[in-house]
Formats: C-alpha cells, sequence, structure tokens
C-alpha cells in the first residue's frame, strides 16, 4: 500500500508511524444475521486500535553485552577458581610436611636432661 503524507508521521526516535486510512477510520460492523461475522467484525476492531510503528533503522540486541559479560565472566571465574585451588593445595602441603617433620623429630629415644637434673637434685637432698 503506497504512503500518503498525510498517513506518516515521524516520531522522535527516526521511525515512521503509519496510519492507514483504512485503519483509522472505525467501521461499524455490518448488521449480518449469524454471529461468525458478528465475532469477526470485534476481532478486526480490536486489532485495528493503533497506528503501525515502522523502523528506519536496525535496532540493537540488548543481550549482547550480557552475552560479552558471560563470555569474559564465566572463563576468567572459572581459571581464577582453579589458580586459587591449586595455591590451598600448596599451602597445605607445605604445612603436611612440617607437621611430618615436628612428629619425626619428637620419636625415639632421647635425654630430657632439663627434668632429669632437677628430680635427681631432688632425690639428693633428701
Amino acid at each position: 500500500m503506497p504512503l500518503r503524507m498525510s498517513d506518516s508521521l515521524f516520531n522522535k526516535h527516526g521511525g515512521v508511524v503509519r496510519e492507514d486510512s483504512a485503519k483509522s477510520s472505525r467501521r461499524e460492523p455490518q448488521k449480518s444475521s449469524t454471529r461468525t461475522d458478528d465475532r469477526r467484525a470485534a476481532e478486526e476492531e480490536e486489532e485495528d486500535d493503533g497506528p503501525e510503528y515502522i523502523p528506519r533503522r536496525k535496532a540493537k540486541n540488548p543481550m549482547t553485552k550480557i552475552g560479552y559479560a558471560w563470555m569474559i565472566g564465566l572463563p576468567t571465574g572459572i581459571i581464577t577458581f582453579i589458580l586459587a585451588k591449586r595455591e590451598v593445595d600448596k599451602n597445605r602441603l607445605k604445612q603436611l610436611k612440617v607437621r611430618q617433620r615436628m612428629k619425626r623429630s619428637n620419636e625415639g629415644e632421647y635425654e630430657g636432661s632439663r627434668y632429669r637434673r632437677h628430680t635427681e637434685e631432688v632425690n639428693m637432698g633428701r
């Protein structure tokens, strides 16, 4: 359907708002004896309420920014988690080795001269 200058209006975003003459003038439903014609007329009247918006340029998809955030954030989070886990495991291994060395040094027979001297002196004094 060709556009006439009176049929189109420009909105503030540069798009065209077209209101067809057939849509803008509300038609009175024709009196018919069947109910289906009445239903069709009522449906057409509901659909023909507003003007039709025709954009001049392609709209940007708002989900692209969210997609980029997921593309960057998910792998970064996974890599950060793996590196942190490695660091924790290294520290745990160091602590385990230190504990094992301490246990080994405490095992076996050794002379606790500090405590024996004290008990010998007490026994001699009697």
